[in-house]
């Protein structure tokens, strides 16, 4: 997000005429019948191709406000889901095992694909967000399970994001900088839900 702010600044995003010409194809892009299933299907196809999820969901929250955004990236991610499924089981699978062979951790996601666990890997903000939906395909863990945790796990990030874009824009509009306090909450909601996966392995830990 720092970074994104910084190339924004310095290509003159946060000058009053790029401000006024941005929000003028922000109206537009409102006003566009089907935005919001064009949105969605291109939400879904970004993250197939491994592209990071919570630009898109900055966009989303620009576009259409906090709660509409949200919503829509938050039905982008389970469209993406499904899709990077499809496309691992469908088509990757024969490869990956070529190239991996039968490796232990394809085959521990396979025996440990319960919701809780994919809980806990889909709320962590580290890869890209279809990097859990291809191994699970690949290693031929099930699409429902995924399919709920992803509809749990997404909703944090969705808001603190969406909330974030909904804010970058309203400075704009009112000649003001960007919400600090906007960074703040969504690096608050990144670092949670990178606490609460890890949560179970460290408590196993200092039990042990």
């Amino acid at each position: 997000m720092i970074v994104a702010i910084v190339a924004a600044w310095k290509l003159g995003y946060f000058e009053l005429d790029r401000r006024r010409e941005l929000m003028e194809a922000v109206r537009g892009l409102r006003a566009t019948p089907g935005a919001e299933i064009a949105y969605v299907v291109g939400f879904g196809v970004a993250i197939t191709l491994l592209l990071p999820s919570w630009i898109a969901t900055l966009v989303g929250g620009a576009l259409f406000g906090v709660w509409k955004g949200a919503l829509l990236a938050w039905l982008g991610a389970l469209c993406g889901t499904v899709l990077s499924h499809w496309v691992a089981r469908g088509i990757a699978r024969k490869p990956a095992e070529r190239l991996f062979g039968r490796h232990r951790l394809l085959f521990r996601l396979r025996e440990h694909d319960d919701v809780i666990e994919l809980l806990r890997l889909r709320v962590l903000p580290i890869a890209p967000f279809a990097v859990l939906d291809y191994a699970a395909g690949i290693s031929g863990a099930s699409l429902r399970r995924l399919f709920l945790a992803t509809m749990l796990g997404t909703i944090p990030a969705a808001l603190a994001y969406a909330y974030v874009g909904s804010q970058l824009v309203r400075g704009m509009i009112s000649e003001r900088s960007a919400s600090r306090q906007a960074l703040l909450i969504a690096a608050g909601v990144s670092v949670g839900m990178w606490l609460f996966s890890l949560a179970p392995t460290l408590l196993r830990r200092l039990r042990e």
